[in-house]
């Protein structure tokens, strides 16, 4: 693909090696290194973000020779056992892992900036070297790490608050604490407390940097808010000191993760004018990135974003043209024909739609992402009153043939049911 090729050659001063857990395995034991595992996906924004301008960015080269650099596409059929080892939280998520014992050293969920990221890396190719360490903070969110990794949530929580209790005050240039409140949040809000999730926030706001991981624990803490105006509030007041910090160290994909974040906090909270001039700058942000990129296969970082955007202002024509163009620059990569068939749906063009959706699902693996991709099939058939259970058995097959820690027992029972009713 057009598109592997291209990050092959973006990977900058990092060797990466591609979709081979074993032969990076192999090469950290031979080398005694750590490996660094990027798990990516081609439809992640993020993900080719962080590919393309933090981790091909000039500033990792001191750490290239520290460890054994692993990308994992996750819809890849080869990578289920690997995928299946380390279950995300979301995407791109990054792991430093023993080679010896695979045990996890470090995890980074999300977005980072080239200093974050370095300090991760050095944070956990010295807990390699040590195998172990004596900080407790960093004893407690491995335990963390390893709980996450066995589905525990309950106790990845627990521990995750050991490690941001155990780790260095505010101020105090504890480059990982920042994160570990991340993964703390994140943890509580799929355990569902959030009474504990709100008052964290309230507490640690304005301690978080100025940052992509600084902008997505607002987030998180609005996400736990439950109404509440206070957490609310804060959450948004912080997000926006955040994007108007000229020194903040945020991406295009970063500022334009937070304006989208933004935009919807602020309509859940009523304020639907504000939510809508923050869309639009959004498409500045946005198309003055992609506009600088120097071809079309890095401005397709920004596709994602620019079509949710243009939708969201009810400009779908812009979508339609900018994704009919990138189809014809990126054949074989099923994302412009798959987000062009949503586009098409919105603009009642269902014939379109339906060609659109086949002519991704014709180069799409039996993935993830393959899941939404037929339920929106379904929508396409259904709206032109064309049966859709053959799209609705596909779903149940490709959903039973993921790999163990994404499959959705609930979604598969409800499937299940439809077909049932169907067949009456």
């Amino acid at each position: 693909m057009i598109l592997l090729a291209l990050l092959a050659a973006l990977h900058g001063s990092l060797d990466f090696i591609d979709d081979d857990y074993p032969k990076a395995l192999a090469v950290a034991r031979a080398q005694h290194k750590p490996v660094f595992i990027d798990f990516w996906a081609t439809w992640c924004h993020s993900c080719l973000s962080m590919q393309r301008f933090v981790l091909a960015d000039p500033g990792m080269k001191s750490v290239a020779d520290q460890a054994v650099w692993l990308a994992i596409e996750t819809e890849t059929e080869k990578n289920k056992p690997v995928v299946s080892m380390f279950p995300l939280d979301g995407w791109p998520t990054f792991l430093i892992v023993d080679p010896d014992g695979e045990k996890i050293l470090g995890r980074f969920l999300g977005s980072g900036s080239v200093q974050e990221i370095r300090g991760f890396v050095l944070e956990g190719v010295r807990a390699y070297h040590q195998k172990g360490s004596s900080d407790p903070a960093w004893a407690a969110q491995r335990e963390g790490d390893a709980a996450r990794n066995r589905g525990d949530l309950t106790a990845a929580a627990a521990a995750y608050g050991r490690a941001v209790a155990l780790s260095k005050p505010p101020g105090s240039g504890d480059a990982q604490r920042p994160e570990r409140l991340n993964l703390y949040l994140s943890a509580l809000l799929h355990v569902k407390d959030y009474q504990t999730c709100a008052e964290v926030g309230l507490k640690e706001a304005r301690n978080m940097p100025a940052s992509a991981v600084g902008a997505d624990f607002q987030s998180y803490m609005f996400n736990c808010a439950e109404n509440d105006p206070r957490v609310r509030e804060t959450a948004i007041a912080r997000l926006r000191e955040i994007l108007t910090n000229h020194d903040a160290a945020l991406s295009a994909d970063d500022r334009s993760d937070a304006l989208a974040n933004l935009a919807e906090m602020l309509n859940a909270s009523g304020k639907n004018a504000e939510a809508l001039d923050t869309m639009e700058e959004r498409a500045r942000v946005l198309e003055k990135a992609a506009g600088a990129a120097p071809d079309g296969a890095m401005a397709s970082t920004f596709d994602a974003h620019r079509v949710d955007t243009y939708l969201y202002l009810k400009e779908p024509q812009k979508a339609e043209a900018l994704l009919a163009q990138r189809e014809k620059q990126m054949p074989g990569d099923y994302n412009p024909p798959a987000r062009l068939a949503r586009v098409y749906l919105v603009e009642n063009k269902l014939p379109e739609a339906e060609k659109a959706v086949d002519r991704a699902l014709a180069e799409m693996p039996r993935s993830q992402r393959r899941i939404g991709i037929l339920e929106l099939k379904q929508k396409i058939l259904a709206a032109q009153g064309k049966p859709f259970e053959a799209a609705l058995r596909e779903e149940l097959e490709t959903l039973r043939a993921l790999p163990s820690t994404q499959r959705r027992p609930e979604l598969e029972a409800e499937i299940e049911q439809k077909l049932a009713a169907a067949q009456k």
